[in-house]
């Protein structure tokens, strides 16, 4: 929208219209991607795809991952091939690959047993780049840790509600950064990469913000915000890790894990640039964590965030 491209016109698809920005006012298509008819109206007369639905889970949900978003994005591929889309921009995460392997998006993505949907990410990545007789471009772009306004799902969302539950350690060293990227960054970077030029048919980009800040910064901010952090203690990753796992093993919150093994391999980050995602298509983060952090920290402040280490069922409903 910030764009205010010419010859673009935006089309919302989603399942609940009530959640767009109130400042979207171009055409809404309502429905369920899980909707085979649905996709055939969605796609009538669409030229470029931003694929930003997705499933948020850190458990062992595997069938529940793949109904609700495996399957489906594998549909909507075949049906943009079919209606002949130029243009197919894939939501990922960095989180595929292992944690030494996360700067760099050439990377082919490693799956983790502890974690079905990273898995279905990794499945649609592989499964873009060796799409055979492809119609249209595919660009996956592999995101960092969620921030910013509206958050309710995923990791910051999830340290914030175990705030106080536990003493639990952040890592310090090559692996304790958080790739933090605020939602406005998100929407530059998919708009950046539905127009820009691609000469190959699959292209992979990194996406975070203009920093990675350390885990010690972001505790320390987010101390100085609400005088409390959710992680207390700096530890090397070596030393860190047996104790999330013990912390664990010893606490509950309301019958779920107080750190799944997922949550523990998202704590691991190297520093995240975006040198290659510049040159390919202009993208230049312009919210800083901070600013981003006090948006989450503003809902966190004001409304009860999302327990559940995944999306709850309900969410599935049109």
């Amino acid at each position: 929208m910030n764009i205010q491209h010419q010859d673009l016109n935006i089309v919302a698809a989603c399942r609940n219209p009530d959640k767009l920005i109130s400042q979207f006012s171009g055409e809404v298509r309502q429905g369920d991607l899980r909707d085979s008819n649905y996709l055939d109206r969605v796609l009538a007369g669409v030229d470029i795809i931003c694929h930003t639905a997705g499933w948020s889970s850190f458990e062992n949900s595997g069938e529940q991952c793949n109904k609700a978003y495996l399957e489906p994005t594998i549909d909507l591929i075949h049906h943009a091939n079919e209606w002949r889309v130029s243009r197919f921009v894939n939501l990922s995460s960095i989180y595929v690959c292992p944690p030494s392997q996360r700067n760099n998006a050439a990377v082919k993505g490693k799956p983790n047993r502890n974690w079905p949907m990273m898995n279905c990410h990794i499945a649609v990545e592989d499964y873009l780049h060796h799409f055979q007789q492809a119609r249209c471009q595919f660009v996956n772009l592999r995101l960092g840790l969620y921030s910013g306004k509206r958050l309710n799902m995923g990791l910051l969302s999830l340290l914030l509600c175990r705030n106080q539950q536990a003493f639990l350690p952040y890592l310090s060293g090559t692996f304790g950064h958080f790739p933090i990227i605020d939602g406005r960054d998100i929407g530059q970077a998919f708009a950046r990469a539905a127009l820009g030029p691609f000469e190959t048919p699959y292209s992979s980009l990194n996406i975070a913000g203009p920093q990675t800040p350390t885990h010690q910064q972001v505790m320390e901010f987010i101390a100085a915000q609400i005088q409390t952090s959710p992680l207390s203690a700096g530890l090397p990753s070596l030393l860190a890790s047996p104790i999330l796992w013990l912390q664990n093993e010893i606490h509950k919150i309301n019958k779920q894990p107080l750190l799944t093994a997922a949550m523990r391999n998202m704590l691991k980050s190297p520093v995240i640039d975006n040198t290659l995602a510049n040159q390919q298509i202009g993208y230049d983060p312009q919210v800083s964590w901070q600013a981003s952090l006090l948006d989450t920290l503003e809902l966190y402040k004001k409304q009860s965030l999302n327990t559940d280490v995944s999306q709850p069922n309900r969410a599935l409903n049109l």
